[in-house]
């Protein structure tokens, strides 16, 4: 019998490749600002083509299913004779990329399933949503062991052209977890009702102390270490410079910028946080050469090849 969370099989829940995931990168590196500030840097792979950014959208496709539903909901709808991932995909509706925040929500879920190996506990299906008002909240909650501890994760993400834009918005969003515990125990109370069905893989003592775990009054809720994981897509103009000038060894002369900088960001970050105590900040950075270009191309992979039209005002 499980009697503390630490101890549940967590990764037998991950649903993430992470092999397949790094495998997309050609930067994958860290700064450690202190013992609770993580900021890990990723960049795409760079070719003579420019950014390799329509392999990893079309990973984020086929990841989309498992993103999206649970085991439970995807056996029913193949009995059923519907196609998961396009039922899936149906989710990222016909909604204007350069304002919607789904393709930022996914990628935080893999980074987070990857990197972490803390694996998702509600699904975004199980939730209402309209296409005008996405529910407010985290952007995706998960629960796992991180260096041994058992660690409750309410990530955040964010996609804008601007760095300081990007990080200013994202810490933002984090105050409302960071300066108000209320925020927290109404998240969690949302998440009771809609907890994914893929935790019936654990043991049933397991899934009463999950529970149990996710009342903030509770005991066994003082078990966790609060993390808040954040992505943030931002662009990097000089990259778009480099591409022009740049023929041979272009991957490398990207790299060579992103980690003259990287130190330089990480202290902007740091230097932007507000005070913490007893929770850990992950931040997820992936520069990119244009974020508006990158959500519009999710778009069309994501619809078959279909642009979105805007209507004329």
């Amino acid at each position: 019998m499980t009697r503390k969370i630490n101890e549940i099989d967590w990764a037998k829940l991950l649903k993430v490749n992470r092999d397949i995931f790094f495998n997309l990168f050609s930067l994958n590196e860290e700064v450690a600002v202190s013992n609770e500030v993580k900021i890990k840097f990723y960049s795409l792979k760079y070719s003579d083509k420019g950014s390799d950014d329509l392999t990893f959208i079309n990973h984020l496709y086929e990841a989309a299913v498992n993103y999206v539903f649970d085991e439970k909901d995807i056996k029913e709808l193949i009995e059923d004779g519907y196609e998961p991932t396009d039922k899936a995909l149906s989710y990222f509706g016909d909604i204007d990329p350069l304002t919607d925040g789904r393709y930022g929500e996914l990628i935080l879920y893999l980074f987070i399933e990857a990197v972490l190996q803390t694996p998702m506990i509600v699904h975004k299906i199980s939730q209402t949503y309209n296409n005008n008002d996405q529910v407010k909240g985290s952007d995706g909650l998960f629960i796992g062991n991180i260096n041994g501890q058992a660690t409750l994760l309410l990530g955040e993400s964010k996609m804008r052209n601007n760095f300081h834009v990007c990080v200013g918005d994202a810490l933002e969003s984090l105050k409302r977890y960071i300066n108000n515990p209320e925020s927290i125990d109404r998240e969690l109370e949302v998440a009771k009702k809609h907890l994914s069905q893929d935790l019936k893989n654990l043991d049933e003592n397991d899934l009463d102390l999950i529970y149990q775990s996710l009342r903030t009054k509770q005991i066994e809720f003082q078990q966790y270490n609060i993390c808040y994981p954040a992505f943030l897509m931002y662009k990097e103009a000089k990259i778009k410079n480099i591409l022009a000038t740049t023929k041979p060894e272009i991957e490398s002369q990207v790299l060579e910028f992103l980690r003259s900088i990287k130190v330089r960001r990480s202290k902007y970050i740091n230097e932007s946080l507000p005070e913490i105590t007893n929770i850990t900040l992950e931040f997820f950075m992936m520069p990119v050469v244009d974020v508006s270009s990158f959500r519009e191309n999710c778009y069309k992979v994501f619809h078959n090849g279909r642009k979105y039209e805007r209507k004329e005002e």
